[in-house]
């Protein structure tokens, strides 16, 4: 946590934060990232000339700082931003008249500088689902060319390179819809079911972000409170008042099941 539709809506605020504002300056607030992201914002500072929005792909937040160079952050499991100075802000971003700190209770967040080549090589939005540039089609063509496993299902769809921006809840809650048992083998799925996947991940993704994101311990909507409903994950009974089952998977996560329904 945050997983994607959290940085996407962690994204819409601080774009929404500095609409029309003008160029911002980044400083440091704590030694921690003074260590080990002095360089980052440096570089930021000497080489951003104008105000960029920032846009995600999967769980990593960008902003351009020039033609060449991206910024490059990943709220960890406890980024988030904040309009007060509270504890564990690490870095502020202001301009004449605002100023949005960044916080990071557990120092899990990571920051560093692209360039564009990096960053063409290593994202893809048109296999991120909640990206304007989603393809289907372009992401089954590339799940069937680059994943040649026997795999758990839970583990495919955790992997970052083949499912950006999807976690734990979101995991867990994709796998019951579909009435997939988290152990089942990759290779082992109908292109049928694959795209049934797809789906229900679309549908998942998309609500959650509509609806605020899912505000478990350690995500809070910065906006305001979110009306998404999780089904299963964190719960003892399904809707259909199934018992749940929750244990640590081959993906070294625990998650949340129907064994009713979610057969291997």
């Amino acid at each position: 946590m945050p997983e994607g539709p959290e940085a996407k809506i962690a994204s819409d605020y601080f774009n929404n934060f500095f609409k029309n504002s003008g160029n911002v300056k980044y400083e440091l607030l704590t030694k921690y990232y003074e260590n080990k992201y002095f360089d980052v914002f440096d570089t930021i500072n000497n080489k951003k000339k104008h105000f960029s929005e920032s846009f995600t792909i999967g769980k990593n937040i960008f902003i351009n700082v020039n033609e060449d160079l991206i910024f490059n952050f990943h709220l960890g499991m406890t980024g988030g931003w904040s309009i007060d100075n509270i504890k564990h802000c690490h870095f502020k971003v202001k301009n004449r008249n605002k100023v949005l700190y960044f916080k990071d209770v557990r120092k899990f967040g990571k920051m560093k500088i692209l360039t564009r080549t990096e960053f063409e090589k290593k994202f893809n939005p048109q296999i991120d689902i909640l990206n304007v540039n989603y393809n289907k089609n372009i992401h089954l063509k590339f799940l069937k060319e680059n994943i040649k496993t026997k795999k758990s299902v839970c583990s495919v769809i955790m992997d970052q390179r083949f499912f950006p921006g999807v976690g734990n809840y979101i995991k867990s809650e994709a796998l019951y819809a579909c009435k997939i048992h988290p152990e089942k083998k990759w290779n082992s799925l109908s292109t049928k079911k694959i795209n049934i996947l797809l789906d229900e991940l679309n549908k998942i993704m998309t609500h959650s972000y509509l609806s605020g994101g899912a505000e478990l311990k350690d995500f809070k909507n910065p906006f305001n409170s979110s009306e998404f409903q999780l089904k299963i994950y964190g719960k003892k009974e399904t809707p259909l008042k199934n018992k749940v089952t929750s244990i640590i998977t081959s993906d070294n996560r625990k998650t949340w099941f129907c064994k009713v329904t979610q057969k291997l």
